[in-house]
C-alpha cells in the first residue's frame, strides 16, 4: 500500500464527503423522529430510558451513550437533530473538520443510542466507525500512518466480509447465483429500475451475481497495492455501489461507500483538477506518537474482527457486545441470505368492523397501480422497519403493536410518518393488519392497467382489535 503522503488532496476533502452524508443521516430526522421516538410516537424514547434506568441501573448509561440521559422531550429531540444538521453544513463548507467530525459522532451516536428498532441498521455503526477514523485522520496534514492502515483495512473489511457472508449462509440462491434476479422485487424498498430489472434475461442476472462476488471478494485486495491498481479498485466500487442505488434505495449506503472508496484515490490522480495542499508545519511528535497508538489499537480491533467473522470466539464475543454501543469495530455482512418471495403488511382501520379502509405508507409499495419511488439517500424509518414484520409473529412485534395503538389514538406525529389517512376526522374504533404476497407485473398487465403490482391475500397477521373491551 502506498505511503499515506500520496493521498493528502482525498484526506482533505474527505471530511466534506463526510458532511454531505451526515447532512442525509441527521435531516430525515427532521421529519419523523417525533412520530418515531417522541413522547407520543411509536417507541416514546422517555418510556425506553426508564426501562434501562429501571433493570439495568449500573450500565444504562453504557448500553445507551446518548445525551438524550439529560432532557429526552421532543424539544431536545429536534434540537438535538438540527444541530447536527447545522454540523453536516458546517463539515460541507469546510469549516473545523476535526471539532464538527467530533460533534457529529457523538451527536449522531445520542441518535442510534436511543432510535431503538428504527435506528438498527448496519449503515449506522457504518458511519460512525467511520467517523471515528476520519476524525483521527483529521487532526494531520499528512494521514498518520497507523491511522491510514486501519482505515484501509476497515475499507477492506467491508467488503469482503459482505461477499464472504453470502457464501457462508450456504444460501442456494447466492450459490446458483440466481439471488440478484429476487432481490430486485424482494428488497426492502424498490424503486421504478428495479421493475425493469427484474425483467432482465438470466443469463444477465447471474453475470450480475458473479461481478458483485468479484468485487466483493477478490477486488478489494487492490487496496493493498500500487496507486494505480487503487484507482481501479475505487472505479469497481463505485461500479457496484452506483448498480445497487440504481435499482433500489438503501438509505445513504451506497452514497457513504462512495465517498469512502474516495480514499483510494490518490494525488497523482487528483492534481489536474486541484492543488496538493502546503504542509506548512510538521506534526508535533507527541501528537504523532497518540495517533499511532490510536491508530493501532483501532486496527488491533479491525484484525480481531475479521478473525472473529471466521473463526468466533468467546472471548472476542464478549469484547466486541462490549465495545458494540461506541460502534468502533461493527460486524458487517448484509443479505446474507435472500428474500425470494415479497409479503406486505397491510393496515386497515374500519368503524363497524365491517366495512374497512386502508392505510397508505409514503414509499413501500401499497396500491398496485403507483410507481416505485427513489428516494435513497432519504430513508424513511418506518417503511423500512415495517419490510421485516413478515419475518416475525405479530406478538413478537411490540413496536409494530404500538403502532397500531397510536393509529387508534390519532397520534398526528405518527400519522404524519404515512401518506395517507383514511380516517381524518376521527381515528377509527377497530384496526387489523392483514398479509399479503406481492409481484412485479409483466408486461401486458402493466401496458394494460397500469398496474406495477399484482398482490394476493395471503393472511390476517393481526386479528382486529380496539381501544375499548
Amino acid at each position: 500500500m502506498d505511503s499515506p503522503e500520496s493521498y493528502t488532496l482525498v484526506a482533505s476533502f474527505f471530511p466534506r464527503l463526510l458532511g454531505f452524508i451526515y447532512f442525509f443521516a441527521f435531516g430525515a430526522f427532521l421529519f419523523q423522529i417525533r412520530g418515531l421516538i417522541g413522547k407520543e410516537g411509536i417507541l416514546p424514547l422517555s418510556d425506553y430510558l426508564t426501562l434501562l434506568k429501571t433493570y439495568y441501573p449500573k450500565t444504562c448509561f453504557h448500553i445507551a451513550p446518548t445525551l438524550f440521559w439529560f432532557n429526552s422531550s421532543d424539544a431536545a429531540l429536534i434540537g438535538l437533530t438540527a444541530a447536527g444538521t447545522l454540523i453536516a453544513a458546517g463539515l460541507m463548507l469546510g469549516f473545523f473538520p476535526p471539532l464538527l467530525l467530533f460533534l457529529a459522532y457523538f451527536l449522531y451516536l445520542s441518535i442510534v443510542s436511543a432510535g431503538q428498532d428504527f435506528l438498527s441498521f448496519g449503515w449506522e455503526g457504518y458511519l460512525l466507525e467511520i467517523t471515528v477514523h476520519a476524525f483521527l485522520l483529521s487532526l494531520t496534514p499528512i494521514p498518520n500512518l497507523m491511522v491510514w492502515i486501519s482505515i484501509n483495512f476497515l475499507l477492506f473489511r467491508f467488503h469482503f466480509q459482505a461477499g464472504a457472508v453470502k457464501l457462508q449462509s450456504q444460501d442456494k440462491s447466492w450459490r446458483d447465483l440466481t439471488a440478484i434476479a429476487a432481490h430486485y422485487q424482494s428488497q426492502p424498498l424498490p424503486n421504478m429500475i428495479a421493475w425493469y430489472a427484474y425483467k432482465l434475461p438470466m443469463w444477465f442476472q447471474k453475470l450480475s451475481c458473479v461481478f458483485m462476488y468479484i468485487v466483493e471478494l477478490a477486488v478489494p485486495f487492490g487496496i493493498f497495492m500500487s496507486e494505480d491498481i487503487r484507482f481501479v479498485v475505487f472505479l469497481a466500487f463505485f461500479g457496484l455501489q452506483f448498480g445497487i442505488w440504481l435499482t433500489g434505495n438503501f438509505s445513504y449506503l451506497n452514497h457513504l461507500t462512495v465517498a469512502f472508496s474516495t480514499l483510494l484515490i490518490s494525488n497523482k490522480f487528483l492534481t489536474p483538477f486541484f492543488a496538493v495542499p502546503e504542509v506548512v508545519q510538521a506534526t508535533p511528535l507527541g501528537v504523532s506518537i497518540l495517533l499511532s497508538i490510536l491508530g493501532g489499537a483501532l486496527l488491533v480491533l479491525q484484525l480481531l474482527r475479521f478473525w472473529h467473522h471466521f473463526l468466533p470466539d468467546s472471548r472476542l464475543h464478549t469484547l466486541f457486545q462490549w465495545l458494540s454501543p461506541y460502534h468502533l469495530a461493527n460486524r458487517y455482512g448484509i443479505f446474507a441470505v435472500m428474500t425470494i418471495k415479497r409479503y406486505e403488511i397491510i393496515i386497515e382501520g374500519s368503524d363497524d368492523n365491517v366495512n374497512w379502509k386502508e392505510y397508505t405508507f409514503r414509499w413501500k409499495p401499497s396500491e398496485v397501480t403507483r410507481r416505485p419511488r427513489r428516494i435513497s439517500p432519504y430513508q424513511p424509518r418506518l417503511d423500512w422497519q415495517a419490510w421485516f414484520l413478515p419475518f416475525d409473529a405479530f406478538k413478537d412485534e411490540a413496536w409494530f403493536q404500538n403502532f397500531l395503538f397510536r393509529l387508534l389514538m390519532g397520534s398526528k406525529h405518527v400519522l404524519a410518518l404515512l401518506r395517507d389517512n383514511p380516517f381524518p376526522d376521527k381515528p377509527p374504533k377497530y384496526v387489523r393488519a392483514l398479509a399479503y404476497d406481492y409481484e412485479f407485473t409483466d408486461w401486458e398487465t402493466k401496458k394494460k392497467e397500469g398496474a406495477w403490482w399484482k398482490r394476493t391475500y395471503v393472511s390476517d397477521y393481526s386479528p382486529p382489535f380496539s381501544l375499548k373491551k
